[in-house]
Order: C-alpha cells, then structure tokens, then sequence
C-alpha cells in the first residue's frame, strides 16, 4: 500500500513505550495494515533497555511516517503518555499502548465517525479481551461477559453507550461510574478538545480523569464492531500490585494519596467547561455521591483482586518459559 504524502496525513498515533519488545512488532504490524493509512505514529521510548529501541528503528528505515524519540531517563509512563500527545501535531490524535490489537478497519470506522458527526469529539469501537498470545477470552453466553483464562473471573467490557448522550452531565456520571477500564481513552479523538484538558494527571486512574474532561467538552461515539482487543499478560498495567502500579505511573519517587489526588482533580474538572452552573454544581455532587460508594474497603478488595490476577499470569508466563 502507498504511503500518504506528509501533508495529507489527518491521525497522530501517540505510541508511548517501556521494554515493550515482546508484543512491539504486532502493535505496529496493525497500524500499517490498516485501511485507513494517512497517519503518523509518534514514538515515545521511555529509556527502554531491551531491544525497543532497535525494532523501532528497523520499521523507521521503512517508513517515513514513524518518528522515534527516547527519553534520556524513564519518566514514568504518565509523563511519557502526556509527552507523546506534545509531540505529535495532527488534527486528530489516539494513544497506543504496545500490546493491544486493532483490527485492519479501526481507524477508518473511527475517523468516519468523526467526520460525520461534528458533535462527536472521541470515536472508539467496542473491545474484546485477549491473552499474552493473542487469543480471545472465551465468552459467557449467558452474561456476554469475557471470561479470564487464568483465574475464571468474568470481566465486562466498558460499555459502548458511555459519554454518547447530548446531555453534558450524563457524560460525566457515565465516565465517572462506569468507565472501569478507561478503553476508550484509546479512542480518536479531536486533538483541539484534548488541548482543552490537563490530560492524564498521576494518579492511578488518571486516564478516567481525562475522559471525564473529555466528555464535558462533548460526545463520544462508538463503532458497532469489536473492532479493539485488550491484552491481558503479566506485566499488564491492570496485573501489577499497588506498589508496582505506582512505580510504573511515575518515576518521580514523591509519596502523595491517591485519593486525594483523584478527588482534587474529579472536583476540580467542570472548571472552565463550556457548561453552566448548575451542570457544574450538578458534576460536583456527582463525585461526592460517587466518592461515598467507593470507600477504603471497596478500593482495599479490588487491590486483593489486581494483585491475585497478575500472580495467576505471571505464573502461566514463567511455566512457559
């Protein structure tokens, strides 16, 4: 397939990265087998020390549209999240994480979307769950909820109808009590609505802070395929244990809660949002109300259950080796 020519691209890939070299190469074998091919993908390494650097650099010699940067220390991946989005300079931009999967029509069903609907500000598709090796979860029938290979539990996928509502603090609550895995912050998005937010702040959980900036500024809107696969393997974000997870957010060492990081910034978020007062006051209550219903022993229960699933994958990936 032709490369589009450097003026006609529309679509910054933000592709922020650390020892990414196990799943690397298929990430970006789906970006440059996609139908839709007028973007760039912007590489952001964060002072990796595997072979990263090196296979990057063999799919830059073949294609112009892929620009590397290393950090010359490891930021922490929120700083290198928030670096790649500053480097890129597309109307529209998506994060990439190195071991999902997207199927040859994501960007193109995405960026219809947009094109569209100009109310629409974050187009994504609906998501399936895979394994380290790529395979699906299998399914419920019954529940249609996706079930972990390792541990049995049944994971649901974020609904696809979340933020997709005219009503600016319908979008909010949405966000707020119903975006469990944050897949749609890899969505595509308007880059001029993403300027409007702080972006990712650090906390865990920051990417469901920024999708609630998001969805006051406007509508998301989903895509009626699976069309987006989330990996699941033992060095998964969503595996590491409290400890862990924080050390991968930032690299800055300071010790700060978490909870009050998230309430500060979930508080603060309707400021200076194209909303009227009673919307804001309305987003405030909401997180009071919602900050009641996930209180310390609720939050101590899902660290229990994070740290139980990345043993059970970190298990199966050392009997394969």
């Amino acid at each position: 397939m032709a490369h589009s020519t450097q003026h006609s691209l529309r679509l910054s890939i933000g592709l922020p990265v650390y020892n990414g070299e196990r799943y690397l190469a298929e990430a970006l074998d789906c970006f440059l087998a996609q139908t839709f091919q007028d973007f760039e993908i912007v590489v952001g390494d964060n002072a990796s020390t595997d072979h990263t650097a090196e296979i990057y650099r063999s799919y830059a010699e073949r294609d112009p549209r892929i620009r590397y940067y290393r950090n010359g220390k490891n930021l922490g991946a929120i700083a290198n999240f928030n670096k790649v989005f500053e480097l890129s300079r597309l109307p529209l931009f998506k994060w990439a994480a190195n071991d999902d999967l997207y199927h040859p029509r994501y960007i193109e069903d995405c960026v219809r979307i947009l094109d569209e609907n100009p109310d629409v500000i974050l187009a994504h598709s609906k998501a399936a769950f895979v394994d380290d090796s790529g395979e699906s979860f299998p399914v419920d029938p019954a529940t249609g909820d996706y079930v972990d290979p390792r541990t049995g539990v049944a994971q649901t996928a974020d609904s696809p109808t979340i933020a997709d509502s005219p009503v600016a603090i319908l979008r909010f609550w949405q966000v707020l009590s119903r975006a469990h895995w944050g897949t749609h912050m890899f969505g595509i998005m308007r880059r001029e609505m993403l300027q409007k937010t702080r972006l990712v702040p650090n906390f865990s959980g920051g990417d469901r802070a920024m999708l609630a900036e998001l969805a006051l500024l406007g509508r998301f809107r989903c895509a009626n395929e699976v069309l987006f696969s989330k990996r699941f393997h033992g060095h998964a974000s969503c595996s590491l244990n409290q400890k862990e997870l924080l050390g991968w957010l930032s690299t800055d060492g300071k010790a700060y809660s978490r909870r009050v990081r998230q309430l500060k910034t979930f508080f603060t978020t309707p400021r200076g949002k194209p909303v009227g007062l009673i919307t804001k006051a309305g987003c405030v209550g909401l997180v009071a109300a919602h900050s009641v219903r996930t209180a310390a022993q609720a939050v101590a229960g899902k660290e229990a259950r994070r740290a139980a699933q990345g043993l059970a994958w970190r298990k199966n990936n050392s009997i394969r080796t």
